[in-house]
């Protein structure tokens, strides 16, 4: 029987480790966070076909899509490319109905798990760092949603971007 790409991109959150020294420094990992607040996301083809962001500049182009499009909301998590490939960090942006619109790949990734973020959050993050940068692996400001942020979804979590049912099954 073949794994589905959603089974093996749940056995990649739930089963990988962090190294001890980020275990001491942190609260949770990558992984972990997303467990605790992730949705799943369909993979969807836009009704309007967005212009397509730069390669390997998935957090830039998904933050592009939300400031242009008000109704967008910026998600970020883990996503699968193929079935074949492996999880990899990524932002990508939903409707509040469930589904991923990716504007870094060429076409739609085959498993997404992800957080969906308020807009001035990831906007103020944006100026605070002078740039674009995951929220996740937010290392200029020391991780701060793998810290004691994280403890406080009021600030950053935006519910109208829930995805298709929790990853935790709650």
């Amino acid at each position: 029987m073949a794994i589905t790409p959603k089974c093996k991109l749940l056995d990649f959150l739930q089963h990988s480790q962090a190294t001890p020294a980020a275990k001491a420094l942190l609260k949770r990992t990558f992984q972990e966070f997303v467990l605790e607040y992730g949705w799943w996301y369909e993979p969807a083809e836009p009704a309007q076909r967005f212009a397509l962001g730069m390669p390997q500049e998935c957090h830039r182009n998904a933050t592009d899509l939300i400031l242009a499009h008000d109704k967008l909301i910026y998600c970020e998590g883990f996503a699968m490319f193929q079935s074949r490939s492996q999880p990899t960090i990524h932002a990508w942006v939903t409707d509040g109905q469930g589904r991923a619109f990716d504007n870094t790949w060429p076409k739609p990734g085959v498993a997404y798990a992800g957080v969906p973020f308020k807009s001035l959050f990831v906007t103020m993050t944006a100026l605070k760092n002078h740039a674009t940068v995951s929220l996740l692996d937010d290392y200029q400001n020391n991780y701060p949603l793998r810290g004691d942020l994280g403890d406080h979804p009021d600030e950053w979590l935006d519910l109208r971007g829930r995805g298709t049912e929790r990853i935790d099954g709650k």
